[in-house]
Protein backbone atom coordinates (compact mmCIF):
# COMPACT_ATOMS: atom_id res chain seq x y z
CA UNK A 1 0.00 0.00 0.00
CA UNK A 2 0.99 3.43 -1.05
CA UNK A 3 2.13 5.49 1.81
CA UNK A 4 2.96 9.65 1.83
CA UNK A 5 4.28 12.25 3.90
CA UNK A 6 1.84 15.04 4.33
CA UNK A 7 2.40 18.36 5.75
CA UNK A 8 -0.01 21.08 6.92
CA UNK A 9 1.38 24.29 7.31
CA UNK A 10 -0.33 26.96 9.40
CA UNK A 11 1.11 30.41 11.19
CA UNK A 12 1.90 28.69 14.33
CA UNK A 13 2.37 24.92 13.78
CA UNK A 14 3.58 22.61 11.17
CA UNK A 15 1.80 19.14 11.26
CA UNK A 16 3.34 16.28 9.58
CA UNK A 17 2.46 12.60 9.39
CA UNK A 18 2.77 9.71 7.46
CA UNK A 19 -0.61 8.71 5.82
CA UNK A 20 -1.70 5.75 3.79
CA UNK A 21 -3.67 5.74 0.90
CA UNK A 22 -6.47 4.91 2.66
CA UNK A 23 -6.03 7.75 4.90
CA UNK A 24 -5.08 6.45 7.72
CA UNK A 25 -2.57 8.68 9.96
CA UNK A 26 0.47 6.02 10.73
CA UNK A 27 2.64 8.58 12.30
CA UNK A 28 2.28 12.32 12.98
CA UNK A 29 4.22 15.03 14.68
CA UNK A 30 4.34 18.91 15.26
CA UNK A 31 6.87 21.51 14.99
CA UNK A 32 6.94 25.18 15.42
CA UNK A 33 6.03 26.88 12.05
CA UNK A 34 8.40 30.10 13.80
CA UNK A 35 6.44 31.66 11.23
CA UNK A 36 8.75 35.47 11.92
CA UNK A 37 11.37 34.09 9.68
CA UNK A 38 9.34 34.11 6.74
CA UNK A 39 8.05 32.12 4.18
CA UNK A 40 11.27 30.76 2.78
CA UNK A 41 12.72 29.82 6.12
CA UNK A 42 9.50 27.96 6.44
CA UNK A 43 9.99 25.72 3.35
CA UNK A 44 13.92 25.13 4.64
CA UNK A 45 12.77 23.92 7.36
CA UNK A 46 9.85 21.52 5.88
CA UNK A 47 12.83 20.16 3.61
CA UNK A 48 14.65 18.92 6.86
CA UNK A 49 11.77 17.41 8.34
CA UNK A 50 10.73 15.91 5.57
CA UNK A 51 14.81 14.31 4.73
CA UNK A 52 14.68 13.36 8.50
CA UNK A 53 11.59 11.47 8.19
CA UNK A 54 12.76 9.92 4.94
CA UNK A 55 15.31 8.27 7.15
CA UNK A 56 13.15 5.84 8.59
CA UNK A 57 10.18 5.84 6.09
CA UNK A 58 9.81 5.09 2.29
CA UNK A 59 6.90 7.17 0.98
CA UNK A 60 5.56 7.34 -2.90
CA UNK A 61 5.19 11.40 -2.33
CA UNK A 62 4.69 14.22 -0.32
CA UNK A 63 1.39 16.10 -0.10
CA UNK A 64 1.37 19.73 1.26
CA UNK A 65 -1.73 21.71 3.04
CA UNK A 66 -0.65 24.95 3.38
CA UNK A 67 -2.00 28.78 4.84
CA UNK A 68 -2.16 31.34 1.79
CA UNK A 69 -3.46 31.24 -1.59
CA UNK A 70 -2.29 28.54 -3.52
CA UNK A 71 -1.85 27.83 -7.03
CA UNK A 72 -2.65 23.71 -6.71
CA UNK A 73 -1.01 23.20 -10.22
CA UNK A 74 1.92 25.14 -9.48
CA UNK A 75 2.39 24.77 -6.25
CA UNK A 76 3.04 28.24 -5.58
CA UNK A 77 2.00 30.45 -3.14
CA UNK A 78 0.09 33.48 -4.79
CA UNK A 79 -0.79 35.40 -1.46
CA UNK A 80 -0.55 35.11 1.86
CA UNK A 81 -0.94 37.30 5.38
CA UNK A 82 1.13 38.95 7.19
CA UNK A 83 1.06 36.15 9.61
CA UNK A 84 3.71 34.50 7.43
CA UNK A 85 5.93 37.34 5.50
CA UNK A 86 7.40 36.61 2.68
CA UNK A 87 5.57 33.90 1.46
CA UNK A 88 4.08 34.99 -1.62
CA UNK A 89 6.16 33.89 -4.45
CA UNK A 90 7.11 31.06 -2.60
CA UNK A 91 7.59 27.89 -5.21
CA UNK A 92 7.09 24.98 -2.76
CA UNK A 93 6.22 22.23 -4.92
CA UNK A 94 9.63 23.20 -7.03
CA UNK A 95 11.74 23.32 -3.91
CA UNK A 96 10.50 20.59 -2.12
CA UNK A 97 10.61 18.52 -5.27
CA UNK A 98 14.38 18.94 -6.03
CA UNK A 99 14.92 18.38 -2.55
CA UNK A 100 13.49 15.49 -1.52
CA UNK A 101 13.35 13.90 -5.09
CA UNK A 102 9.95 12.84 -4.98
CA UNK A 103 6.61 13.81 -6.36
CA UNK A 104 4.84 16.96 -4.70
CA UNK A 105 1.26 18.05 -4.47
CA UNK A 106 0.38 21.60 -2.77
CA UNK A 107 -2.94 23.06 -2.11
CA UNK A 108 -4.66 25.50 0.89
CA UNK A 109 -5.58 24.50 4.00
CA UNK A 110 -9.27 24.96 4.26
CA UNK A 111 -9.44 23.02 0.64
CA UNK A 112 -7.60 20.44 2.03
CA UNK A 113 -9.76 20.30 4.87
CA UNK A 114 -12.38 20.24 2.65
CA UNK A 115 -10.91 17.36 0.53
CA UNK A 116 -10.38 15.16 3.60
CA UNK A 117 -14.14 15.62 4.80
CA UNK A 118 -15.02 15.07 1.44
CA UNK A 119 -13.10 11.55 1.61
CA UNK A 120 -13.65 10.44 5.06
CA UNK A 121 -15.88 12.96 6.88
CA UNK A 122 -19.06 11.39 8.01
CA UNK A 123 -21.50 13.77 6.68
CA UNK A 124 -21.27 12.07 3.09
CA UNK A 125 -22.07 14.76 0.59
CA UNK A 126 -21.12 16.10 -2.70
CA UNK A 127 -22.32 19.63 -2.45
CA UNK A 128 -21.04 21.28 1.00
CA UNK A 129 -18.92 23.97 2.17
CA UNK A 130 -16.81 24.26 4.85
CA UNK A 131 -16.34 27.03 7.75
CA UNK A 132 -12.89 27.25 9.95
CA UNK A 133 -12.96 29.31 12.85
CA UNK A 134 -9.95 30.73 13.98
CA UNK A 135 -8.08 34.16 14.22
CA UNK A 136 -9.87 34.68 10.93
CA UNK A 137 -12.30 32.63 8.88
CA UNK A 138 -11.67 30.27 6.17
CA UNK A 139 -13.81 28.56 3.67
CA UNK A 140 -14.04 25.82 1.22
CA UNK A 141 -16.77 24.86 -1.52
CA UNK A 142 -17.20 21.33 -2.79
CA UNK A 143 -19.66 21.69 -5.93
CA UNK A 144 -20.92 18.09 -7.31
CA UNK A 145 -17.95 16.10 -5.94
CA UNK A 146 -14.68 18.76 -6.92
CA UNK A 147 -13.37 21.61 -4.81
CA UNK A 148 -14.21 25.00 -6.26
CA UNK A 149 -10.82 26.97 -6.37
CA UNK A 150 -12.52 30.20 -8.42
CA UNK A 151 -10.28 32.25 -11.16
CA UNK A 152 -7.64 32.95 -9.10
CA UNK A 153 -7.60 29.84 -6.69
CA UNK A 154 -8.96 32.54 -4.40
CA UNK A 155 -12.91 30.93 -3.34
CA UNK A 156 -14.06 30.93 -0.45
CA UNK A 157 -11.88 33.59 1.26
CA UNK A 158 -15.48 34.91 2.84
CA UNK A 159 -13.73 36.10 5.80
CA UNK A 160 -13.26 39.21 3.84
CA UNK A 161 -16.99 39.26 3.48
CA UNK A 162 -18.91 42.21 4.17
CA UNK A 163 -21.78 41.68 7.35
CA UNK A 164 -23.36 45.09 7.89
CA UNK A 165 -20.03 47.16 6.54
CA UNK A 166 -17.48 44.95 7.89
CA UNK A 167 -14.97 42.04 7.29
CA UNK A 168 -16.92 38.92 8.55
CA UNK A 169 -13.94 37.36 10.15
CA UNK A 170 -13.75 40.73 12.04
CA UNK A 171 -16.48 39.83 14.04
CA UNK A 172 -17.20 36.14 13.71
CA UNK A 173 -14.40 34.51 14.73
CA UNK A 174 -12.53 33.70 17.84
CA UNK A 175 -10.87 36.84 17.56
CA UNK A 176 -13.95 38.51 17.55
CA UNK A 177 -15.33 36.87 20.22
CA UNK A 178 -12.35 37.87 22.18
CA UNK A 179 -12.41 41.50 21.22
CA UNK A 180 -16.31 41.26 22.27
CA UNK A 181 -15.57 39.79 25.94
CA UNK A 182 -12.61 42.41 26.41
CA UNK A 183 -15.30 45.07 25.81
CA UNK A 184 -17.71 43.86 28.28
CA UNK A 185 -15.74 42.31 30.51
CA UNK A 186 -12.28 43.58 31.96
CA UNK A 187 -9.56 43.78 29.26
CA UNK A 188 -7.81 40.71 29.35
CA UNK A 189 -5.96 38.02 27.60
CA UNK A 190 -9.09 35.94 26.65
CA UNK A 191 -9.51 32.47 25.22
CA UNK A 192 -12.33 31.10 23.52
CA UNK A 193 -12.34 28.42 26.21
CA UNK A 194 -12.36 30.57 29.13
CA UNK A 195 -15.47 32.38 27.47
CA UNK A 196 -17.54 29.52 27.21
CA UNK A 197 -16.80 28.83 30.78
CA UNK A 198 -17.89 31.51 32.29
CA UNK A 199 -20.87 31.55 29.32
CA UNK A 200 -21.98 28.41 30.99
CA UNK A 201 -21.57 29.77 34.09
CA UNK A 202 -24.25 32.29 33.33
CA UNK A 203 -21.94 35.18 32.86
CA UNK A 204 -24.43 38.36 32.14
CA UNK A 205 -21.12 40.26 30.38
CA UNK A 206 -19.86 37.17 28.74
CA UNK A 207 -23.69 36.28 27.59
CA UNK A 208 -23.76 39.18 25.60
CA UNK A 209 -20.48 39.48 24.05
CA UNK A 210 -21.07 35.29 22.89
CA UNK A 211 -24.62 37.03 21.82
CA UNK A 212 -23.07 38.67 19.56
CA UNK A 213 -20.49 36.60 18.32
CA UNK A 214 -23.51 33.98 17.29
CA UNK A 215 -25.14 37.24 15.87
CA UNK A 216 -22.64 37.91 13.28
CA UNK A 217 -21.49 33.98 12.80
CA UNK A 218 -24.96 33.19 12.06
CA UNK A 219 -25.49 36.08 9.66
CA UNK A 220 -22.94 35.08 7.50
CA UNK A 221 -24.09 31.53 7.28
CA UNK A 222 -27.15 32.04 6.59
CA UNK A 223 -26.06 34.80 3.47
CA UNK A 224 -23.52 31.61 2.29
CA UNK A 225 -26.70 29.31 2.16
CA UNK A 226 -28.93 31.46 0.65
CA UNK A 227 -25.83 31.78 -2.37
CA UNK A 228 -24.72 28.22 -2.71
CA UNK A 229 -27.92 26.70 -1.42
CA UNK A 230 -25.50 23.34 -0.16
CA UNK A 231 -26.31 19.91 0.91
CA UNK A 232 -24.69 20.84 3.93
CA UNK A 233 -22.61 23.21 6.03
CA UNK A 234 -19.28 22.07 7.69
CA UNK A 235 -18.14 23.80 10.81
CA UNK A 236 -14.39 23.37 11.72
CA UNK A 237 -11.75 25.21 13.70
CA UNK A 238 -10.98 25.12 17.43
CA UNK A 239 -13.80 26.29 18.60
CA UNK A 240 -15.66 23.62 18.04
CA UNK A 241 -14.68 21.18 20.17
CA UNK A 242 -17.02 22.96 22.30
CA UNK A 243 -19.12 19.70 20.24
CA UNK A 244 -22.95 19.61 20.16
CA UNK A 245 -23.73 22.92 22.28
CA UNK A 246 -21.58 24.93 19.90
CA UNK A 247 -23.56 23.59 17.40
CA UNK A 248 -27.15 23.71 18.49
CA UNK A 249 -26.19 27.39 19.74
CA UNK A 250 -25.17 28.52 16.11
CA UNK A 251 -28.43 26.75 14.55
CA UNK A 252 -31.16 28.78 16.86
CA UNK A 253 -29.33 31.95 15.93
CA UNK A 254 -29.02 30.72 12.03
CA UNK A 255 -32.38 29.91 12.07
CA UNK A 256 -33.76 33.38 12.95
CA UNK A 257 -31.84 34.55 10.20
CA UNK A 258 -32.63 32.20 7.19
CA UNK A 259 -35.91 31.09 5.62
CA UNK A 260 -37.81 27.71 6.91
CA UNK A 261 -37.55 26.69 3.62
CA UNK A 262 -33.42 27.04 3.22
CA UNK A 263 -33.09 25.79 6.79
CA UNK A 264 -34.97 22.95 6.69
CA UNK A 265 -32.82 21.80 3.85
CA UNK A 266 -29.57 22.46 4.77
CA UNK A 267 -27.47 20.31 7.32
CA UNK A 268 -25.56 22.31 9.48
CA UNK A 269 -22.67 19.86 10.91
CA UNK A 270 -19.31 19.70 12.71
CA UNK A 271 -16.63 18.58 10.88
CA UNK A 272 -15.23 15.11 11.74
CA UNK A 273 -11.69 14.88 11.61
CA UNK A 274 -10.96 17.52 13.53
CA UNK A 275 -6.96 18.99 12.99
CA UNK A 276 -5.74 16.03 10.89
CA UNK A 277 -8.48 17.33 7.93
CA UNK A 278 -5.47 19.03 6.22
CA UNK A 279 -3.09 16.24 6.36
CA UNK A 280 -5.83 13.66 4.91
CA UNK A 281 -6.77 16.18 2.24
CA UNK A 282 -3.29 17.29 1.44
CA UNK A 283 -3.37 13.21 0.12
CA UNK A 284 -6.32 13.14 -1.50
CA UNK A 285 -5.47 15.96 -3.36
CA UNK A 286 -1.74 14.38 -4.24
CA UNK A 287 -4.64 10.91 -5.09
CA UNK A 288 -6.58 12.81 -7.84
CA UNK A 289 -4.99 15.93 -8.60
CA UNK A 290 -1.40 15.84 -7.68
CA UNK A 291 1.31 15.62 -10.69
CA UNK A 292 4.23 13.43 -10.65
CA UNK A 293 6.87 15.54 -12.51
CA UNK A 294 9.33 17.10 -9.88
Amino acid sequence: MRKFLAFDIGGTHIKHGIVNEEGIILSRGLADTEAHLGGPAIIEKVIELGKLLLESHTVDGVAISTAGVVDSKSGKILAASDTIPNYAGVEIKKLMSRALELPVSVRNDVDCAGLGELWLGEHQSENFIVLTLGTGIGGAIVINGKMYSGHTFSAGEWGFMQIEGEPFEKNASVTGLIRFAQEYKENRNWTGKEIFELYDRGDIEIKKAVAQFYRYLAIGISNLIYIFNPQKVIIGGGITTRGERFLLEVKDEIKKHLKPSFYENTEIVLARLSNQAGLIGAVYHFLHDGTEVF
